[in-house]
């Protein structure tokens, strides 16, 4: 039996069932159900399939995940991994470079660009690494004490991947990057 996909449902990620039984209390609630037999039976939560989402949610979804990656500092901010090709690239060294130590002149947007590129492409599968661009939006002058780029993808989806933009402001006093329309 071949299944058709819904041109309007995409495929979501993984964590969402992690993140939709953490908002729930999932795991809270006991359940106990027996069959006339008194067998136990599989509750629906647990036996359920993965389910299509809409594109506004898993846009959400990929936009939080998103953030927390930029504003995890990576190892490399602390250790020198020259060297050290399979650390660099691995999930010990999830995150972004610490940008919160270094001045407003030792930071160029280039240097930027390039690490917001890396990490988006090593640790955010959803984004389709042959289409993300990012470009430097000069719009926020700099007596705001920040950055900002546009960052364009394809977020890797079935039955098509759909082209997605954000904002990502870097507050250059603190560190913190916001990521805005996703």
């Amino acid at each position: 039996m071949t299944v058709t996909p819904r041109k309007d449902r995409l495929s979501p990620p993984l964590m969402l069932a992690f993140r939709a039984a953490h908002d729930a209390r999932d795991a809270r609630k006991a359940l106990e159900l027996r069959d006339q037999f008194g067998e136990r039976v599989i509750a629906g939560r647990r036996s359920a399939g993965r389910f299509p989402i809409s594109e506004t949610l898993l846009r959400r979804e990929v936009s939080q995940d998103v953030e927390t990656l930029l504003n995890t500092i990576a190892l490399e901010s602390t250790l020198d991994l020259t060297g050290r090709g399979c650390v660099r690239t691995s999930i010990l060294n999830y995150g972004f470079p610490d940008i919160a130590n270094r001045s407003i002149d030792e930071v160029t947007d280039e240097e930027l660009s390039d690490a917001l590129r890396m990490s988006l492409t090593t640790y955010e599968p959803r984004l389709d690494r042959k289409s993300i661009r990012v470009r430097r939006d000069t719009s926020v002058g700099p007596e705001q004490l920040k950055l900002r780029f546009v960052v364009h993808s394809d977020l890797k989806c079935e039955p098509l991947n759909v082209p997605v933009e954000f904002v990502a402001d870097v507050d250059l006093d603190s560190g913190d990057i916001q990521i805005n329309r996703l």
